[in-house]
Protein backbone atom coordinates (compact mmCIF):
# COMPACT_ATOMS: atom_id res chain seq x y z
CA UNK A 1 0.00 0.00 0.00
CA UNK A 2 1.15 3.52 -0.73
CA UNK A 3 1.61 5.87 2.24
CA UNK A 4 -0.95 8.54 3.04
CA UNK A 5 1.54 11.39 3.31
CA UNK A 6 4.94 11.99 1.73
CA UNK A 7 7.17 14.45 3.56
CA UNK A 8 10.21 16.04 1.94
CA UNK A 9 12.90 16.80 4.52
CA UNK A 10 15.53 18.98 2.87
CA UNK A 11 18.84 18.78 4.74
CA UNK A 12 22.08 20.66 4.47
CA UNK A 13 24.47 20.59 7.46
CA UNK A 14 21.72 20.22 10.05
CA UNK A 15 23.35 17.67 12.34
CA UNK A 16 22.49 19.80 15.38
CA UNK A 17 18.78 19.78 14.56
CA UNK A 18 17.97 16.71 12.47
CA UNK A 19 17.48 14.30 15.35
CA UNK A 20 14.62 16.42 16.69
CA UNK A 21 13.09 16.62 13.24
CA UNK A 22 13.20 12.92 12.41
CA UNK A 23 12.28 11.75 15.91
CA UNK A 24 9.00 13.68 15.55
CA UNK A 25 8.04 11.21 12.79
CA UNK A 26 9.38 8.13 14.59
CA UNK A 27 6.11 6.77 15.88
CA UNK A 28 4.78 3.24 15.42
CA UNK A 29 1.37 4.67 14.49
CA UNK A 30 2.97 6.25 11.41
CA UNK A 31 4.58 3.07 10.09
CA UNK A 32 3.50 2.53 6.50
CA UNK A 33 1.40 5.70 6.55
CA UNK A 34 4.07 8.36 6.18
CA UNK A 35 6.96 8.39 3.72
CA UNK A 36 9.67 10.70 5.02
CA UNK A 37 12.07 11.45 2.16
CA UNK A 38 15.27 12.75 3.74
CA UNK A 39 17.19 14.56 1.02
CA UNK A 40 20.80 15.04 2.06
CA UNK A 41 21.81 17.96 -0.14
CA UNK A 42 25.59 17.52 -0.05
CA UNK A 43 26.01 18.00 3.70
CA UNK A 44 29.58 18.01 4.99
CA UNK A 45 28.73 17.24 8.62
CA UNK A 46 27.03 14.27 10.29
CA UNK A 47 23.62 14.85 8.71
CA UNK A 48 23.72 11.71 6.55
CA UNK A 49 24.80 9.47 9.45
CA UNK A 50 21.88 10.67 11.56
CA UNK A 51 19.44 10.06 8.71
CA UNK A 52 20.82 6.55 8.14
CA UNK A 53 20.32 5.73 11.80
CA UNK A 54 16.62 6.55 11.53
CA UNK A 55 16.26 4.63 8.27
CA UNK A 56 17.78 1.56 9.92
CA UNK A 57 15.33 1.77 12.83
CA UNK A 58 12.25 2.74 10.81
CA UNK A 59 12.74 1.45 7.24
CA UNK A 60 8.98 1.66 6.64
CA UNK A 61 8.99 5.41 7.37
CA UNK A 62 12.29 6.88 6.23
CA UNK A 63 13.96 6.95 2.82
CA UNK A 64 17.22 8.72 2.01
CA UNK A 65 18.31 10.53 -1.11
CA UNK A 66 22.01 11.40 -0.93
CA UNK A 67 22.91 13.93 -3.61
CA UNK A 68 25.34 16.68 -4.49
CA UNK A 69 24.49 20.13 -3.23
CA UNK A 70 21.88 21.81 -5.42
CA UNK A 71 19.99 23.98 -2.96
CA UNK A 72 16.65 23.61 -1.22
CA UNK A 73 14.75 23.68 -4.51
CA UNK A 74 16.62 20.70 -5.88
CA UNK A 75 15.75 18.74 -2.73
CA UNK A 76 12.08 19.59 -3.17
CA UNK A 77 12.14 18.59 -6.84
CA UNK A 78 13.73 15.22 -6.09
CA UNK A 79 11.22 14.54 -3.32
CA UNK A 80 8.25 15.33 -5.58
CA UNK A 81 9.56 12.78 -8.08
CA UNK A 82 9.95 10.08 -5.42
CA UNK A 83 6.76 10.80 -3.49
CA UNK A 84 4.29 7.90 -3.26
CA UNK A 85 1.88 9.39 -0.75
CA UNK A 86 -1.64 10.60 -1.36
CA UNK A 87 -0.55 14.03 -0.08
CA UNK A 88 2.79 15.84 -0.08
CA UNK A 89 4.33 18.46 2.19
CA UNK A 90 7.72 19.91 3.06
CA UNK A 91 9.57 20.10 6.40
CA UNK A 92 13.04 21.60 6.71
CA UNK A 93 15.69 19.59 8.51
CA UNK A 94 16.04 22.12 11.33
CA UNK A 95 12.29 22.14 12.07
CA UNK A 96 9.97 19.42 13.34
CA UNK A 97 6.30 18.47 13.70
CA UNK A 98 3.86 17.88 16.54
CA UNK A 99 3.73 14.09 16.49
CA UNK A 100 0.31 13.57 18.09
CA UNK A 101 -1.36 16.04 15.75
CA UNK A 102 0.46 14.57 12.75
CA UNK A 103 -1.03 11.19 13.62
CA UNK A 104 -4.47 12.83 13.71
CA UNK A 105 -3.85 14.65 10.42
CA UNK A 106 -2.84 11.48 8.60
CA UNK A 107 -5.86 9.66 10.00
CA UNK A 108 -8.03 12.38 8.46
CA UNK A 109 -6.11 12.26 5.18
CA UNK A 110 -6.84 8.56 4.71
CA UNK A 111 -10.41 9.32 3.65
CA UNK A 112 -9.99 12.95 2.56
CA UNK A 113 -10.62 13.98 -1.03
CA UNK A 114 -9.73 17.69 -0.96
CA UNK A 115 -6.89 18.83 -3.19
CA UNK A 116 -5.26 20.73 -0.35
CA UNK A 117 -5.34 20.56 3.43
CA UNK A 118 -4.23 23.58 5.47
CA UNK A 119 -3.29 23.28 9.14
CA UNK A 120 -1.57 25.44 11.78
CA UNK A 121 2.03 26.17 12.73
CA UNK A 122 4.01 27.42 15.70
CA UNK A 123 7.15 29.54 15.54
CA UNK A 124 9.73 28.72 18.22
CA UNK A 125 12.58 31.10 19.07
CA UNK A 126 15.81 29.12 19.05
CA UNK A 127 17.40 31.22 21.80
CA UNK A 128 14.61 31.93 24.29
CA UNK A 129 12.33 29.00 23.54
CA UNK A 130 9.39 31.40 23.41
CA UNK A 131 6.80 30.48 20.82
CA UNK A 132 3.94 32.00 18.86
CA UNK A 133 0.98 29.97 17.60
CA UNK A 134 -0.55 30.85 14.23
CA UNK A 135 -4.23 29.84 14.21
CA UNK A 136 -6.48 29.28 11.23
CA UNK A 137 -7.87 32.47 9.67
CA UNK A 138 -11.04 33.71 11.35
CA UNK A 139 -13.06 33.56 8.15
CA UNK A 140 -12.96 29.79 7.62
CA UNK A 141 -14.77 26.89 9.24
CA UNK A 142 -12.54 23.93 10.16
CA UNK A 143 -13.30 20.64 8.40
CA UNK A 144 -15.51 22.29 5.79
CA UNK A 145 -14.44 21.76 2.20
CA UNK A 146 -14.28 24.94 0.13
CA UNK A 147 -13.99 25.59 -3.55
CA UNK A 148 -10.59 27.24 -3.58
CA UNK A 149 -11.68 29.96 -5.99
CA UNK A 150 -14.31 31.14 -3.47
CA UNK A 151 -11.79 31.81 -0.68
CA UNK A 152 -8.49 32.54 -2.39
CA UNK A 153 -9.26 36.26 -2.63
CA UNK A 154 -9.30 36.66 1.15
CA UNK A 155 -5.88 37.92 2.25
CA UNK A 156 -6.24 36.43 5.74
CA UNK A 157 -6.87 33.08 4.10
CA UNK A 158 -4.04 33.04 1.60
CA UNK A 159 -1.61 34.46 4.15
CA UNK A 160 -2.10 31.20 6.06
CA UNK A 161 -1.37 29.06 3.02
CA UNK A 162 2.38 28.59 3.18
CA UNK A 163 5.01 25.92 2.85
CA UNK A 164 4.69 25.23 6.59
CA UNK A 165 0.94 24.59 6.57
CA UNK A 166 -0.02 23.16 3.19
CA UNK A 167 -0.39 19.52 2.19
CA UNK A 168 -1.23 19.12 -1.51
CA UNK A 169 -2.30 16.03 -3.39
CA UNK A 170 0.83 14.46 -4.83
CA UNK A 171 -0.98 13.71 -8.09
CA UNK A 172 -1.47 17.45 -8.70
CA UNK A 173 2.25 18.08 -8.31
CA UNK A 174 3.37 15.15 -10.42
CA UNK A 175 0.79 15.36 -13.20
CA UNK A 176 1.46 19.07 -13.67
CA UNK A 177 5.23 18.54 -13.48
CA UNK A 178 5.56 21.20 -10.78
CA UNK A 179 9.20 22.12 -10.25
CA UNK A 180 10.95 25.01 -8.56
CA UNK A 181 14.19 26.83 -9.25
CA UNK A 182 17.35 25.18 -8.00
CA UNK A 183 20.45 26.73 -6.48
CA UNK A 184 18.57 29.71 -5.02
CA UNK A 185 16.84 30.73 -1.82
CA UNK A 186 13.21 31.90 -1.58
CA UNK A 187 11.82 29.17 -3.83
CA UNK A 188 9.43 28.17 -1.02
CA UNK A 189 6.92 30.81 -2.11
CA UNK A 190 7.42 29.68 -5.70
CA UNK A 191 6.39 26.15 -4.70
CA UNK A 192 3.35 27.40 -2.78
CA UNK A 193 2.07 29.61 -5.59
CA UNK A 194 2.63 27.07 -8.38
CA UNK A 195 0.99 24.29 -6.37
CA UNK A 196 -2.00 26.20 -5.00
CA UNK A 197 -2.86 27.76 -8.35
CA UNK A 198 -3.87 24.29 -9.49
CA UNK A 199 -6.02 23.12 -6.59
CA UNK A 200 -9.80 23.12 -6.88
CA UNK A 201 -10.81 22.30 -3.31
CA UNK A 202 -9.35 23.00 0.12
CA UNK A 203 -10.11 22.14 3.72
CA UNK A 204 -8.75 23.68 6.93
CA UNK A 205 -7.83 21.52 9.91
CA UNK A 206 -7.49 23.03 13.36
CA UNK A 207 -4.35 21.03 14.09
CA UNK A 208 -0.98 22.46 15.09
CA UNK A 209 1.54 20.56 12.98
CA UNK A 210 4.65 22.49 11.93
CA UNK A 211 7.17 23.69 14.52
CA UNK A 212 9.23 26.41 12.84
CA UNK A 213 12.55 27.34 14.45
CA UNK A 214 13.25 31.07 14.14
CA UNK A 215 15.95 33.45 15.33
CA UNK A 216 18.84 32.07 13.31
CA UNK A 217 20.94 34.85 11.80
CA UNK A 218 21.71 32.55 8.88
CA UNK A 219 18.07 32.32 7.85
CA UNK A 220 17.33 33.61 4.37
CA UNK A 221 14.71 36.04 5.68
CA UNK A 222 17.14 38.10 7.76
CA UNK A 223 17.57 41.63 6.36
CA UNK A 224 21.29 41.17 5.77
CA UNK A 225 20.73 37.97 3.81
CA UNK A 226 17.89 39.53 1.85
CA UNK A 227 20.32 42.20 0.58
CA UNK A 228 23.14 39.72 -0.02
CA UNK A 229 20.80 37.44 -1.95
CA UNK A 230 18.88 40.12 -3.80
CA UNK A 231 19.68 38.57 -7.17
CA UNK A 232 18.23 35.24 -6.03
CA UNK A 233 15.08 36.87 -4.70
CA UNK A 234 14.72 38.73 -8.00
CA UNK A 235 15.17 35.47 -9.92
CA UNK A 236 12.34 33.80 -8.02
CA UNK A 237 10.18 36.92 -8.32
CA UNK A 238 10.70 37.07 -12.08
CA UNK A 239 9.92 33.36 -12.37
CA UNK A 240 6.58 33.95 -10.66
CA UNK A 241 5.87 37.05 -12.72
CA UNK A 242 6.24 34.87 -15.81
CA UNK A 243 4.10 32.15 -14.25
CA UNK A 244 1.33 34.62 -13.37
CA UNK A 245 1.49 36.06 -16.89
CA UNK A 246 1.26 32.72 -18.70
CA UNK A 247 -0.88 30.51 -16.46
CA UNK A 248 -4.36 29.89 -17.85
CA UNK A 249 -6.97 29.98 -15.10
CA UNK A 250 -10.30 31.34 -13.92
CA UNK A 251 -10.70 34.99 -12.97
CA UNK A 252 -10.61 34.29 -9.21
CA UNK A 253 -7.34 32.37 -9.47
CA UNK A 254 -5.91 35.10 -11.70
CA UNK A 255 -6.65 37.68 -8.99
CA UNK A 256 -5.16 35.35 -6.39
CA UNK A 257 -1.95 35.12 -8.41
CA UNK A 258 -1.81 38.90 -8.85
CA UNK A 259 -2.24 39.41 -5.10
CA UNK A 260 0.39 36.88 -4.05
CA UNK A 261 2.98 37.83 -6.66
CA UNK A 262 2.42 41.52 -5.85
CA UNK A 263 3.46 40.80 -2.25
CA UNK A 264 6.66 39.21 -3.52
CA UNK A 265 7.32 42.19 -5.79
CA UNK A 266 6.79 44.54 -2.85
CA UNK A 267 9.37 42.60 -0.86
CA UNK A 268 11.78 42.91 -3.76
CA UNK A 269 11.20 46.68 -3.73
CA UNK A 270 11.83 46.83 0.02
CA UNK A 271 15.08 44.88 -0.30
CA UNK A 272 16.56 47.26 -2.85
CA UNK A 273 15.24 50.58 -1.55
CA UNK A 274 14.91 50.09 2.22
CA UNK A 275 16.98 47.10 3.38
CA UNK A 276 20.02 48.03 1.31
CA UNK A 277 22.05 50.65 3.16
CA UNK A 278 23.69 51.66 -0.13
CA UNK A 279 20.79 53.85 -1.20
CA UNK A 280 22.12 54.74 -4.64
CA UNK A 281 22.77 51.11 -5.54
CA UNK A 282 19.29 50.25 -4.30
CA UNK A 283 17.69 52.85 -6.56
CA UNK A 284 19.52 51.49 -9.59
CA UNK A 285 18.46 47.92 -8.81
CA UNK A 286 14.87 48.93 -8.21
CA UNK A 287 14.66 50.97 -11.41
CA UNK A 288 16.03 48.09 -13.49
CA UNK A 289 13.57 45.69 -11.90
CA UNK A 290 10.62 48.04 -12.50
CA UNK A 291 11.54 48.57 -16.13
CA UNK A 292 11.58 44.82 -16.73
CA UNK A 293 8.32 44.38 -14.83
CA UNK A 294 6.58 47.01 -16.96
CA UNK A 295 7.50 45.08 -20.09
CA UNK A 296 6.44 41.71 -18.68
CA UNK A 297 3.19 42.44 -16.87
CA UNK A 298 1.51 45.83 -16.76
CA UNK A 299 -1.12 44.62 -14.26
CA UNK A 300 1.51 43.66 -11.69
CA UNK A 301 3.43 46.84 -12.49
CA UNK A 302 0.41 49.01 -11.73
CA UNK A 303 -0.57 46.97 -8.66
CA UNK A 304 2.82 47.63 -7.05
CA UNK A 305 3.47 51.19 -8.24
CA UNK A 306 2.21 52.81 -5.03
CA UNK A 307 4.57 50.74 -2.87
CA UNK A 308 7.48 51.52 -5.18
CA UNK A 309 6.86 55.28 -5.02
CA UNK A 310 6.60 55.25 -1.24
CA UNK A 311 9.79 53.20 -0.81
CA UNK A 312 11.62 55.39 -3.31
CA UNK A 313 10.66 58.51 -1.37
CA UNK A 314 11.97 56.99 1.87
CA UNK A 315 15.14 55.93 0.13
CA UNK A 316 15.78 59.47 -1.14
CA UNK A 317 15.18 60.82 2.38
CA UNK A 318 17.83 58.43 3.69
CA UNK A 319 15.34 56.43 5.74
CA UNK A 320 16.27 52.75 5.76
CA UNK A 321 14.02 49.97 7.01
CA UNK A 322 15.83 49.83 10.37
CA UNK A 323 15.48 53.57 10.84
CA UNK A 324 11.82 53.40 9.84
CA UNK A 325 11.20 50.75 12.49
CA UNK A 326 12.90 52.94 15.12
CA UNK A 327 10.71 55.89 14.15
CA UNK A 328 7.59 53.75 14.38
CA UNK A 329 8.70 52.47 17.78
CA UNK A 330 9.21 55.98 19.10
CA UNK A 331 5.83 57.12 17.77
CA UNK A 332 4.17 54.07 19.30
CA UNK A 333 5.70 54.73 22.72
CA UNK A 334 4.69 58.37 22.47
Amino acid sequence: MNPVLSVAVACYNVENYLDKCLSSFSDDRLRGKVQVIVVNDGSKDGTLNIAEGYKNRYPDIFEIVDKENGGHGSAVNVAIEKARGKYFRIVDGDDWVNTENTVSLISYMESAESDMIIDCKREVDMLSGDSVFFPLPAGVTPDREYEFKTICGDRDVYANIMIHTASVKTSILQQNNIRVLEGVFYEDIEYVIKATARVKTAVFKNLEIYQYLVGNANQSVSLTNYVKRYSQHSLVTNELISFASDFECEKEIREYLINRVSLLINTNINISLLYNENRKEGRILAREFRENLKEKNSVLYNATEKRYRAALALNRLGISYNRLMKIKSILHRG
